[in-house]
């Protein structure tokens, strides 16, 4: 991490170690519906407390952008959109190998999804 004063921190992410995750999500999100059994497990957090987690609803966002269903995938989390559209830009711009991003990004995503979720579910 680039130490800098307030929000100027930025970290570098290695961009190969994504491309794998991504086309492992993306083939996942393929593959899932032709898979039997339950459509997935469900959310622990939400089990346990009935507060939803940010991630709620990943995966069927995924599964669904992954089939170009875009409202389904925006309906259950707009994050698993965003996922799909990284992942994809990633095994397509390969010339990259890394690249900064502002060390806040990621937290405020997260609270972001949360909220999301939060409002979703009735929470908030």
């Amino acid at each position: 991490m680039t130490a800098g004063p307030g929000l100027r921190a930025r970290t570098t992410v290695e961009l190969h170690d994504l491309r794998v995750a991504g086309a492992a999500m993306l083939a996942g999100a393929l593959l899932l519906p032709a898979l039997p059994g339950p459509d997935g497990l469900p959310c622990p957090l939400r089990s346990l407390t009935g507060i939803p987690c940010p991630l709620c609803g990943m995966t069927t966002s995924v599964t669904a952008a992954a089939h170009f269903h875009i409202g389904a995938a925006m309906a259950a989390n707009p994050a698993g959109l965003v996922a799909v559209v990284m992942a994809v830009g990633l095994l397509v711009a390969r010339r990259r190998r890394a690249v900064d991003v502002p060390a806040w990004l990621l937290p405020a995503g997260l609270v972001v999804m949360w909220l999301w979720e939060l409002a979703r579910f009735g929470a908030i």
